[in-house]
């Protein structure tokens, strides 16, 4: 037993593996490798015997030999079972290719026998379709002799006075049978008008025209009974016959007389034209919007839009030719319904006056286009699709004939200049009635003649067709009544106060507003190309009233107040024009660059006339205003000066020298102090920002070499200086208040200069080498100081003349 362990190997068998382990899914190179290396290690090894630090290669050795071996084998035997399946595959592939080639001949000869078989077939398909085409052809020509033998039977039964087999085919009722007869009727008149010339012809022809006259008849009261019964399709059949037999005039007559709409509106239309009283009154009122379209006439267009869309389809179904309906009826619509009452519209509103119809016209030009914009976006009997373009320029040309007799010539813009002349007219009635007065109070002779043209410009703005409503209201506003008879009292009867003569901004915006009204009345009725001209016509009645009749009355009568003050106390209520005159100017040329310049632009002629015409209005403006404001310094200048002399002598020279005096101002500074206050008060009212500065500066420089002159004429004592000082001093701040900063320091040499009269002799070199005075040289001041009662006493002319 002992000798059986000793002859135990030492190294154990390599495992035994097969190809099964290597195909099975579980097989990872990592763990194989592993177990070859564990079955290699020695038993006394694994056991922990032995000497562990020393590696015997040997065991690793024989055991990848042996693997290595078995790899061997394992891998000739795959090699050997490949290739028995290379072979294997080669043999089926060489199968298959077989099989492929005998199927290929196979399908081969049965698409041979198939495309055989298609041409047979085809063959025999053309054969059949042109045997058909004989056949159809066969039975046209036995449809034609038909045709031809009935006709032929028709019309010698015709030539015999007999006409019982048309008659009984007409009398069927059936629309092909119809259709029938109107085609033998129209053939029989051909055939009858080619035959004149022998006898028997005339009375066939007769006959012949009676029955197609009796057959047109039949046809037509059988589309009125299709129509009143609605019945689509006997309206289509007999309009289909209809319009072979005769061209559809007469069934399209037929069909537009019937409608309930022509009905009603010939009897509207038949009617005066009714508007009421508020609606009169806002046409003919420039300040009120306008009130839209005259209600019948709104009606009318609401309902055109309804029938003509509603009718659209029936003409789409019924008839075979829709767009020649559609154009008759359209022709209809406008040309005699529509027409017709604008015409009544327009002539009633033309009796109120021309703000009312030209208001009337803008509105109803307006509302039509928009109707036909609206059928042409419907497309009628195209819809849902787009409208034909010859039915569009059939709409487009009805619009424009509607307003022809309105736009032509430029008859419209005459209108309109006559209607804003009379407007403007009558807003300024009062104004220009107030100033011819005051004109004709200062000198009677010479304006009389000016009073009757202007007398005669206002009697035809009253007895004018601004309408009564305008007219009786204009009459009201210049408190002018009217007689039994219709004629107003005499312009002499209106009661006027200063107010009417006195510039209203109110009136200007009212003006402009009338006339941008009117502007944009000529974009929509005039067309582009007159646009420029429209604008021009209208710039020069603009300036024609608010520059000439207006402005210019106020400026020069402005001026002429200003020349004829008197030498009293100047009334300068008169220099109040100037704000409004600014601001009126201002709102003149504002709307002439914003809105009407940008619309002459396209006539560069235009556009520089108006350049011109609007440059020079705004420079004679300019000038008339710096010649008022000019002429009112001068004035206020002129009574300053008077006040100023009105300063007694001993003023400065008071006997008394009670202290008290010298705690007030001169009589002569009071009134001059009063009416500087006048002038600013009024100054602030009418002028503003460096207009007001400019005019102040002028009044306080001015004022200032008045004051300096004053200093020179007056002899002044002790108490006298005290008084002198307290009056330049009040004069300081009175101008002071005005805020003009070069006025304040101008009048700093006034203060010292007084102050040259109060000091003591000895005062009096320092005083003038200190402050203001030091920049003047002492010369200057002599004047003044001579004025001195101690002025010699007191040695001060000796000083000067060390000077």
């Amino acid at each position: 037993m002992a000798n059986s362990e000793n002859s135990r190997p030492i190294y154990p068998k390599v495992p035994e593996f097969s190809l099964s382990t290597f195909s099975s899914k579980d097989f990872i190179v990592k763990d194989f490798i592993e177990g070859l290396t564990e079955s290699s290690v020695p038993v006394n090894r694994r056991s922990g015997t032995g000497n562990s630090n020393a590696f015997d290669p040997k065991p690793y050795i024989r055991t990848f030999e042996a693997a290595l071996g078995r790899l061997k084998d394992l891998d000739e035997t795959l090699s050997t079972r490949e290739s028995e399946l290379k072979e294997g595959v080669r043999r089926a592939e060489i199968d298959h290719t077989r099989t492929l080639d005998r199927l290929g001949l196979k399908f081969n000869t049965t698409l041979s026998e198939f495309q055989r078989l298609d041409t047979s077939i085809s063959d025999g398909g053309g054969m059949a379709v042109r045997i058909g085409g004989q056949l159809e052809q066969l039975d046209k020509q036995r449809q034609r002799a038909e045709d031809a033998k009935f006709l032929i039977q028709c019309y010698t039964e015709f030539s015999r006075g007999d006409m019982g087999r048309l008659e009984s085919l007409r009398r069927t009722g059936r629309i092909e049978d119809s259709i029938r007869c109107a085609v033998v009727s129209r053939q029989l008149s051909l055939v009858v008008k080619r035959s004149e010339g022998h006898k028997a012809s005339k009375r066939t022809k007769e006959l012949i025209e009676a029955f197609s006259e009796t057959l047109e008849q039949d046809l037509l009261k059988q589309f009125d009974d299709a129509y009143r019964k609605f019945n689509v399709n006997a309206m289509k059949g007999c309009a289909k016959v209809l319009h072979d037999f005769n061209g559809g005039n007469s069934v399209i007559s037929n069909f537009l007389n019937q409608m309930d709409f022509f009905i009603a509106t010939s009897k509207i239309n038949a009617g005066e034209v009714m508007i009421d009283a508020d609606i009169e009154e806002k046409l003919s009122d420039p300040d009120e919007n306008p009130p839209g379209l005259e209600p019948s006439l709104m009606a009318l267009v609401n309902e055109i839009r309804d029938v003509m869309k509603a009718e659209s389809q029936t003409i789409k179904e019924v008839f075979p030719f829709p767009e020649q309906v559609l154009g008759t009826f359209l022709q209809r619509v406008f040309q005699q319904s529509l027409q017709q009452r604008l015409e009544m519209v327009l002539e009633k509103t033309s009796t109120l006056s021309h703000l009312a119809f030209l208001r009337t016209l803008q509105t109803s030009r307006a509302c039509i286009i928009a109707l036909a914009d609206d059928l042409k976006s419907h497309g009628l009997t195209e819809h849902p699709g787009t409208l034909s373009s010859t039915t569009t320029v059939l709409i487009d040309q009805n619009v424009e004939e509607l307003f022809v007799p309105y736009l032509q010539d430029r008859g419209y813009m005459e209108k309109e200049k006559e209607g804003l002349d009379q407007l403007y007219t009558g807003l300024l009635l009062k104004f220009n009635m107030f100033h011819e007065q005051r004109k004709r109070e200062q000198n009677l002779g010479v304006l009389d003649r000016l009073k009757k043209s202007r007398e005669r410009a206002i009697e035809k703005v009253l007895d004018s067709d601004l309408g009564r409503s305008q007219s009786d209201t204009l009459s009201r506003s210049i408190e002018l009544g009217r007689t039994r008879s219709g004629k107003g009292s005499h312009l002499s009867d209106a009661i006027l106060t200063d107010f009417d003569g006195q510039l209203n901004v109110e009136f200007a915006k009212r003006m402009l507003k009338w006339l941008a009204e009117g502007v944009g009345r000529s974009l929509e009725l005039s067309t582009p190309a007159d646009t420029p001209k429209d604008v021009s016509a209208l710039l020069n009645i603009l300036i024609d009233h608010m520059r000439i009749t207006y402005l210019d009355t106020a400026l020069d009568a402005a001026q002429e107040t200003a020349e004829q003050q008197a030498k009293g106390e100047p009334d300068l209520t008169y220099f109040l024009e100037i704000k409004p005159a600014t601001t009126i100017m201002h709102l003149m040329f504002s709307f002439i660059n914003t809105a009407l310049i940008p619309l002459s632009q396209t006539s560069l002629t235009t556009r520089r006339e108006i350049g011109k015409l609007t440059n020079t209005t705004l420079m004679n403006l300019e000038q008339k205003i710096n010649n008022v404001i000019q002429r009112t310094v001068d004035v206020v200048l002129a009574y300053l000066a008077v006040l100023l002399a009105k300063q007694k002598k001993q003023d400065f020279r008071p006997k008394d020298d009670d202290v008290s005096l010298t705690t007030l101002q001169t009589p002569a500074c009071l009134s001059v102090c009063a009416f500087l206050q006048k002038v600013a008060e009024i100054s602030n009212e009418s002028l503003d920002g460096t207009n007001l500065e400019s005019f102040l500066n002028e009044i306080g420089s001015g004022f200032r070499g008045l004051l300096l002159d004053h200093l020179k004429k007056y002899q002044v004592n002790q108490a006298g200086g005290i008084m002198l000082s307290k009056d330049i001093a009040k004069y300081q701040d009175v101008v002071s208040k005005w805020g003009v900063v070069t006025i304040s320091e101008s009048f700093e040499l006034l203060v010292e200069i007084g102050n040259l009269f109060v000091v003591g002799p000895a005062a009096v070199k320092e005083r003038m080498r200190d402050g203001v005075l030091s920049r003047v040289r002492p010369h200057l001041l002599k004047p003044y100081l001579v004025r001195r009662d101690d002025f010699t006493a007191a040695g001060i002319d000796k000083m000067l003349a060390s000077e």
